[in-house]
């Protein structure tokens, strides 16, 4: 049983395939290697010993043992020309008769195995020689039996069949190599609608819920697919459901509490509640605070990306956002008499109009409220070159340290120590509302290292 990953785990399906094919394979590839081996060194080993046997006999036909002199044997040339041109060495040889005894040649030679009948072969490691192949071939002189060995050194057999198992060795290790690598690249491509797929759906922001095309991706997945488009409808109908009790709750929030304002309002006109007009102002400002912080919680809800859809998204000018965020604070600055202004180059961006007003309403917000009576607010609006659209406001104020700059965006942080009073929600909102619009907030120092300058950038 080949072990392969777990995909229940967390295992790669890739690597699963890999491990389930490669693994036989290589087993398969690396016995065809051996296969290949003992085809090729099986035939070359006796062709080795058939032309030592031939050199055997051609020697022994020059072999004399006279009976009134030394016994001789002469070399045949061929078969010396071949032992030097093709081993580079001077054949060894050695005559005994049929009794085991030496009568020429090399002596080291041993003698051949007294049960071995006809021509026999040996390999045995020699004195000087070492590991030696030996052939025994059993001739006559007329009536006196001879036995003549021809040897030849295993190292000179393996010189000369290294070449061809190499080359055998060679083309299998390649023919391996190819077909793993025809494996991972079948794998690879079988794999890649899975890929595009994932790539698909990672480029996918969190309000597109539109459903996936089930006839894209191989039949093998399309249940999975068919099961996200579920998922994906369940989420757009909460998305929605979300929404409408968002707007709803936002629509019954307002009415009752600007009723009540409006009627606190009028009762503290009245001269009849002269004695008591100290108390229905701060009820009156405990209302407006309560109003406030209600309408920052539900704008904080509706900008969540999931109650947020693709159709909601429209080209919004940034320049026009600002004129009317100026318009609606510009008596508030009057009265502190704060310079409110704005500079504005054209810009546009992909957005939900009313949610982008806010992100503008509440830094405009957090800018007057933090700066001193007399102090300078501006908004700006334009493009940066490789970044995108971008929205700032700064002030003159008393800024935020650069410790509090990653707390201030959390909710209801505020800056310890700031007077003024707040919700702690306004720049989680617009940090929020950044967020959706695939925007960032950067918080850095004013002008000369005074007061904040809060920006939005709207990457392209």
């Amino acid at each position: 049983m080949i072990p392969a990953p777990d995909l229940a785990a967390g295992g790669s399906i890739s690597r699963r395939l890999l491990t389930l094919l490669l693994v036989p394979l290589g087993g398969l590839l690396l016995l065809a290697l051996l296969f290949d081996y003992l085809v090729v060194e099986g035939p070359m080993r006796t062709s080795f010993d058939r032309q030592l046997a031939d050199a055997a006999i051609a020697i022994a036909g020059r072999a004399r043992v006279p009976a009134d002199g030394p016994p001789r044997v002469e070399l045949p040339a061929d078969v010396a020309r071949h032992f030097a041109e093709e081993q580079g060495v001077v054949p060894l040889y050695a005559l005994r008769a049929a009794d085991g005894r030496w009568l020429a040649g090399d002596a080291r030679l041993p003698a051949a195995p007294a049960a071995a009948p006809g021509t026999s072969y040996a390999t045995l490691a020699l004195a000087g020689l070492g590991p030696t192949r030996i052939v025994w071939y059993r001739t006559s002189d007329g009536a006196t039996p001879l036995v003549l060995a021809v040897a030849q050194r295993t190292e000179v057999r393996d010189a000369a069949a290294r070449p061809l198992l190499t080359a055998t060795l060679m083309l299998d290790v390649l023919q391996l190599v190819a077909v793993i690598a025809l494996v991972l690249i079948g794998v690879r491509r079988g794999l890649r609608p899975l890929l595009d797929f994932r790539d698909e759906l990672a480029a996918r922001s969190e309000r597109d819920l539109r459903p996936l095309d089930a006839d894209r991706v191989p039949i093998e997945v399309r249940g999975l697919v068919e099961a996200l488009n579920a998922l994906l409808d369940q989420v757009r109908a909460t998305a929605e459901s979300q929404r409408k009790f968002v707007a709803d709750a936002a629509h019954q929030l307002r009415t009752p509490l600007a009723g009540m304002q409006a009627q606190l309002e009028l009762l503290e006109r009245d001269a009849n509640a002269l004695p008591v007009r100290g108390q229905v102002g701060a009820v009156r400002d405990g209302l407006k605070r309560l109003a406030h912080t209600a309408h920052q919680l539900l704008t904080l809800a509706r900008a969540e990306g999931s109650a947020t859809l693709e159709r909601d998204f429209t080209v919004v000018d940034l320049p026009a956002l600002v004129a009317t965020a100026v318009g609606a604070q510009l008596d508030r600055a009057l009265a502190r008499r704060i310079d409110l202004g704005a500079e504005t180059a054209p810009a546009e961006v992909s957005g939900v109009a009313w949610l982008l007003g806010e992100l503008v309403g509440n830094l405009l917000d957090n800018a007057l409220r933090y700066t001193p009576e007399g102090g300078v607010v501006t908004l700006r609006t334009g493009t940066l070159p490789g970044v995108g659209s971008f929205i700032e406001v700064e002030d003159d104020g008393p800024g935020i340290p650069v410790a509090e700059r990653p707390l201030v965006v959390q909710r209801f942080h505020r800056v310890p120590g700031t007077a003024g009073e707040g919700s702690g929600l306004g720049l989680a909102i617009v940090a929020d509302i950044a967020r959706v619009h695939g925007g960032r907030l950067e918080i850095g120092d004013g002008a000369g290292g005074r007061g904040a300058r809060l920006r939005v950038e709207f990457r392209d």
